[in-house]
């Protein structure tokens, strides 16, 4: 088969896929072709040519330099994923990437060459993503859930521990919330807790963490918040709920909120403990006539 033919047979099989196909030269990274497939983020003119570390950032440079190696070393197909941010990719974004894609690398020796495969996988990854977040959201009021609050909780803490900063946690409860569903119905209580984790969304920082506990409590974790600023922010979450009025066909339905502060005290607390003593201090408001933020003294 002559040269032309070979070459004719390689766009055809390029041409055929949706992916990018570049063929590289492993050890000085140059671009010798490249076929853009179905893609739109990449253009083939102005990466021909070229070497890979004009085109990508020295990371993912790296990854496809050391993959296309080994694949003609080994002559065997190496894999490996790359995260393409338009941010860390300037040469890719002039060309047309518009936003981040994950993509899947196969690298496979071509005698001294070789043959490297981008292939899109961002639609994967966000379903993979999207059912691992709906696993750890509360399906009623989209809040994270008790599985997803310990690890975020521990973690937490524990960095606060390690670089000496301060952290306050709250639980809230819904006073009467039992009640509630026996006067107005289950339907009249599930508005209430959607209600609550809405206007808790509106008014609580992009870095606090809110999850439903249980079937009327809630925690938020606060970053960065000491006792008092714990407090403050529990008496504004109390006022909010306070003052709120749920439309309902029996009437306009008014409730309360009890609230348990803890911040962290020292080396030796760690996030179950501070959980313990916001729960206590919950019951202690709950006693104490409800509608009321307790904390530690």
């Amino acid at each position: 088969m002559s040269d032309k033919q070979t070459q004719a047979r390689l766009e055809a099989l390029l041409n055929a896929t949706s992916d990018v196909v570049m063929v590289i030269e492993p050890v000085t990274g140059l671009i010798m072709s490249c076929s853009a497939g179905g893609s739109t983020w990449i253009d083939v003119d102005s990466v021909t040519g070229r070497k890979l570390d004009e085109i990508f950032p020295a990371d993912i440079t790296s990854t496809i330099t050391a993959s296309a190696v080994k694949a003609v070393e080994k002559k065997k197909v190496k894999q490996a994923e790359l995260q393409l941010r338009p941010e860390h990719n300037p040469a890719l974004k002039e060309q047309g990437l518009k936003e981040t894609k994950w993509v899947e690398l196969r690298c496979k020796g071509a005698g001294s060459e070789c043959v490297v495969v981008f292939r899109d996988i961002t639609a994967q990854r966000r379903l993979e993503r999207q059912v691992t977040s709906q696993a750890q959201r509360d399906p009623l009021t989209g809040a994270y859930n008790r599985r997803a609050l310990k690890p975020v909780l521990d973690q937490a803490v524990a960095q606060a521990q390690r670089y000496d900063w301060v952290c306050s946690l709250m639980v809230i409860d819904v006073d009467h919330f039992s009640q509630i569903n026996d006067d107005y119905s289950w339907d009249c209580g599930d508005q209430i807790l959607q209600q609550l984790v809405t206007s808790i969304h509106g008014m609580k920082r992009t870095s606090d963490f809110l999850a439903r506990y249980s079937d009327d409590q809630f925690v938020m974790f606060m970053p960065e918040t000491n006792h008092e600023q714990g407090m403050a922010a529990g008496n504004r979450v109390r006022r909010l709920m306070e003052e709120m009025e749920i439309p309902y066909s029996a009437g306009d339905v008014r409730f309360t909120v009890s609230v348990g502060v803890a911040a962290l005290n020292g080396p030796e607390d760690d996030a179950d403990n501070m959980l313990r003593r916001a729960s206590e201090n919950l019951f202690i408001a709950k006693q104490s006539g409800s509608n009321r933020v307790e904390g530690d003294e």
